[in-house]
């Protein structure tokens, strides 16, 4: 398995790197957090900056077709996320709460300069490239930074800026930057030495400058900051692939039966719920919209546009507080392929920061749901958005792109049936109304106990799109923690609502509990005075300390045991980085599925950066093996919950702060993580 370790270059990068930018990221995350920083306190909203950022610089680096200075475009993208997110009204306000934190005074300067000192000082970028991401000139840039360090110094008492000669005060910012010509520098250093004003002037703008560019090794930064970004882009990732099983259809009904179910409605009285049973939907999809129109949730849209020969009509919208669907046919006119909406690329929610709620996690439905026409140019699908934030509003959706829908070479159970990157060009705007619809919600606190571990259900919130379930657990008991709850469904007396594997949130941690919440179908119309709740597996850390010292003497491989199982060091390459393999081979009483390894020095203190990765194999619960690529080849398989035993570790050390090789000398195991399968069901009672 290639693991990627060093900066990317615009022309290297493909539609499948998004590891290669999550890993460019995560070398620069410091940076962009400290500038994250300048305009936002809350973690959580510079996480979800990092989130739209990695998913539009991934999208567009896919299309362009020339070398681009990246780390100028990513900043540029990065900044303008930023601004989009504040609005109007509290920008300045939360400029100001957020940036007095990092460095003390800048939040009271004008933006033009506190955007000009963030980007050259906290982010780092040469002024050139500043210079194209603020979009100004560079010796306009130079000319904010002078004015800005100025200011900025005032407000920090940091000395006396009167005494420089105003000819020369510009030109030290590109004295400390090292850019003048050599003819300048002279020019500027004799200078310096008949000047003593200019000497003092330099000293502060220097004081500053070293101010600005420490605040990044300086501001708090989350370990964990990253976890929960890269959680969300794998997710979004996996739903561009994923489609669910192909669902039956039911045949149209005869026109003439559709004209004497309606005339039968006029005269019974029961015209609304015929009509919309009658009128055309025939489809699962269709059922879902027939039942909100009957029970007012929504009502019949039809808004429609063609652009460049493509049709896109947007049927209904439902908004509820888990999310907004909007359900779509888009009809190709030319009657040769099928289009589907997909989000992260070449649509937008105009007015998305109006709204839609800023803290809420946008539940993602992939558009496959829905089985295509069988002319083959017709596609019905839905698309999931965040919930709005008002009892009302307007959704202004924009659509630059449709996504073609591979139709050859594929089984539609397959995944890889949708990874065409074909689109149709074109403009399709409309603006959806939608009304939040209220839901049912319970709490609850009922305790219980799972496989001997304390388990709460907190919440059961049931919405007319979906059903939210909040439960808590201790993640410790004794040297074992809890990792994850994998959970089947729902069920009613009615129905079993199925729990949608790619949703998942952790809510609160309180104590040693901490809180989570899954997502099932909706419960909303059935109405339930009781539900089971069918758990499935448990994902355990269990802490089991041992340490091998690594042959020195490049004897490889090395072999030693751990739980009775052989582990071989196969190879140990020392440099800058180290890279170490490690073979972990699968057995059937294998008790862990996956190590935590470490590497340290002798003395433990080293401090170096680690990356790392690997291959494994996946078990079924009889026991059965499969290639992880051809076991989620298709979506009937993603609910066995099978067990994933990792059989190579290949790991890689690496430093940033020298080029000296990189020699450790054991390699650490902190325990593993093994499943245990449940078959538990835990009533919980509503009225």
């Amino acid at each position: 398995m290639q693991m990627e370790t060093k900066s990317i270059e615009i022309h290297n990068v493909s539609e499948d790197s998004i590891n290669s930018v999550l890993n460019w990221f995560e070398a620069r995350t410091p940076s962009f957090y400290t500038l994250g920083r300048t305009y936002f306190n809350s973690n959580q909203d510079i996480q979800k900056i990092f989130y739209e950022t990695i998913m539009k610089i991934h999208e567009e680096i896919q299309h362009v077709k020339e070398d681009i200075q990246f780390e100028s475009r990513v900043t540029e993208i990065f900044l303008n996320e930023c601004r989009a997110r504040l609005s109007i009204s509290s920008r300045e306000q939360a400029i100001e709460e957020a940036a007095g934190e990092i460095v003390p005074g800048l939040s009271k300067l004008a933006a033009k300069y506190k955007e000009a000192l963030a980007v050259t000082y906290l982010k780092g970028l040469p002024f050139e490239e500043g210079s194209q991401v603020l979009q100004i000139t560079t010796r306009e840039l130079i000319s904010r930074l002078a004015d800005g360090i100025e200011e900025l110094s005032r407000e920090l008492n940091y000395g006396n800026l009167s005494g420089s000669c105003a000819e020369y005060q510009e030109n030290f910012i590109e004295y400390l930057g090292k850019s003048l010509s050599r003819r300048e520098k002279i020019e500027l250093e004799i200078h310096f030495y008949q000047c003593d004003g200019c000497r003092e002037v330099l000293s502060v703008f220097q004081d500053v400058i070293l101010l600005l560019e420490r605040t990044t090794e300086q501001v708090p930064f989350p370990h964990d900051f990253m976890d929960q970004i890269y959680e969300r882009v794998a997710e979004t990732e996996r739903l561009k692939r994923e489609k669910r099983k192909k669902r039956s259809r039911i045949g149209l009904a005869a026109v003439g039966l559709f004209t004497f179910m309606i005339c039968t409605g006029f005269v019974t009285g029961g015209f609304s719920s015929l009509y919309y049973s009658w009128m055309g939907w025939t489809e699962q999809e269709e059922k879902e919209i027939v039942q909100f129109y009957k029970d007012g949730i929504s009502e019949p849209l039809n808004l429609e546009q063609e652009s460049n020969g493509v049709k896109v009509r947007i049927k209904t919208a439902v908004a509820d507080e888990v999310q907004t669907l909007i359900y779509y046919e888009i009809e190709d006119m030319n009657e040769e392929n099928q289009y589907f909406i997909n989000y992260h690329e070449g649509a937008r929610v105009e007015n998305e920061y109006e709204i839609f709620e800023e803290d809420a996690r946008p539940v993602f439905r992939h558009p496959f749901e829905e089985e295509t026409d069988d002319e083959g140019n017709i596609f019905r699908g839905t698309l999931s958005l965040a919930p709005v934030k008002s009892d009302s509003g307007t959704v202004e959706l924009r659509l630059m792109r449709l996504q073609k829908a591979m139709k050859e070479g594929a089984e539609r159970s397959n995944f890889k049936y949708y990874e065409s990157v074909e689109f149709a060009e074109g403009e399709w705007s409309f603006d959806i109304p939608v009304t939040k619809q209220s839901s049912t919600v319970y709490d609850l606190n009922q305790e219980t106990e799972v496989e001997g571990i304390p388990f709460r259900i907190d919440k059961l919130t049931l919405a007319p799109t979906a059903t939210l379930l909040e439960y808590s657990f201790p993640r410790m008991k004794g040297e074992q923690s809890i990792e994850h709850i994998s959970m089947s469904g729902l069920e009613s007396k009615n129905k079993t609502a199925e729990v949608d594997h790619f949703y998942g949130e952790h809510i609160d941690s309180y104590g040693d509990w901490s809180t989570f919440q899954s997502m099932f179908d909706s419960l909303y119309f059935d109405e339930p005075d009781k539900v089971n709740l069918v758990l499935d597996s448990i994902n355990i850390f269990v802490e089991d300390n041992k340490t091998i010292e690594i042959n020195q003497e490049n004897n490889f491989p090395q072999v030693f045991t751990y739980l009775g199982n052989e582990l071989t060091i196969d190879s140990f390459e020392t440099g800058n980085p180290t890279k170490v393999h490690i073979t972990d081979k699968y057995t059937q009483n294998r008790e862990y599925e996956r190590l935590h390894l470490d590497l340290t020095s002798e003395n433990q203190l080293e401090s170096y950066s680690m990356g790392s990765g690997g291959e494994g194999v996946l078990v079924d619960r009889e026991g059965n093996q499969y290639d992880p690529e051809e076991y989620y080849s298709t979506l009937d398989s993603i609910g066995r919950q099978p067990r994933y035993f990792q059989t190579t570790h290949e790991i890689e050390l690496y430093r940033d702060a020298s080029d000296d090789p990189i020699i450790p000398k054991y390699l650490l195991i902190r325990g593993y993580s093994t499943t245990k399968y449940a078959e538990d069901k835990i009533g919980i009672q509503l009225d």
